[in-house]
């Protein structure tokens, strides 16, 4: 296929990464619902091809499904490959995989930080480089990262992590500046606590008051993110209470907020929490 000529069909097609399971999979059923096409990617052994089979069936779409490790980085350019050779229309790229962590930073190896990094920080940035040219093709284009509540803020313990996702939050705004006025519209859905695995699931349970009530689920994130995304909304936050805590972030004095965060590291310590 020429990649200098645009795809003829005209039907809308999303590439999820991490969409084997939590945010990332919501994402690809909202996606599915709203009659767009998907391409499901992720690590081997999530079962994909069954998840395909199953949006395709309920959502009478097309859903391919591609699965790799985009922590090593010519599995991003195997991807683009993938959509190229196979003229999968994308003209939606939801750069959601992500590697979290929370524990005291030395207790991580240099292995796990760099695969962290790769993973979160440089393969959307290959990504979207490879599909910025394919993406203006289309009449109406999409970039959505998934960012996260904490990149707001410094957290002890979730330092990488955080650190992570405050990239994406510059990236994402950073890159809409450019592309403002154009067919590509780019947006950041950054959640606060979400249920998106058992383990996870577990921890939010022994949460309590405005921090138990802040938890939502991947469906409830997604069915918030696709519609602010397809809208051209620039930063998403889902959730009135994750809204009220970035609001008063703004106004409580640093000292107090880190005072609160170390309180919530600690409990999280005698819980033995890592993820």
């Amino acid at each position: 296929m020429d990649k200098n000529k645009p795809f003829m069909n005209k039907r809308q097609t999303a590439l999820v990464t991490g969409s084997g399971q939590g945010i990332g999979y919501a994402l690809a059923k909202a996606c599915a619902m709203r009659d767009i096409d998907v391409l499901l990617v992720s690590l081997p052994g999530e079962d994909l091809q069954a998840r395909a089979a199953a949006l395709k069936q309920e959502h009478n779409i097309t859903a391919h499904y591609f699965e790799t490790d985009l922590s090593q980085p010519e599995n991003c350019q195997a991807l683009y490959e993938y959509v190229i050779n196979n003229n999968i229309p994308v003209n939606i790229l939801i750069n959601n995989a992500g590697i979290g962590s929370s524990g005291p930073f030395e207790d991580f190896s240099t292995q796990f930080y760099s695969k962290q990094v790769a993973l979160n920080v440089a393969a959307p940035v290959l990504l979207t480089r490879l599909f910025i040219p394919l993406l203006k093709q289309q009449p109406q284009s999409y970039i959505l990262y998934t960012g996260s509540l904490g990149g707001f803020f410094n957290m002890p313990n979730k330092e990488v992590y955080g650190a992570s996702k405050a990239f994406i939050l510059s990236f994402s705004k950073a890159l809409r500046n450019r592309w403002e006025g154009s067919n590509i519209s780019i947006s950041v859905v950054c959640p606060g606590p979400v249920d998106s695995n058992a383990r996870l699931l577990e921890i939010h349970k022994n949460l309590k008051g405005i921090a138990k009530k802040s938890v939502m689920t991947p469906d409830e994130v997604a069915a918030i993110a696709i519609p602010a995304m397809l809208a051209g909304k620039k930063v998403i936050i889902p959730g009135n209470i994750n809204k009220l805590f970035l609001f008063l972030n703004r106004l409580v004095p640093q000292a107090i907020q880190l005072k609160i965060i170390r309180k919530e590291m600690e409990r999280q310590a005698k819980m033995g929490v890592k993820k």
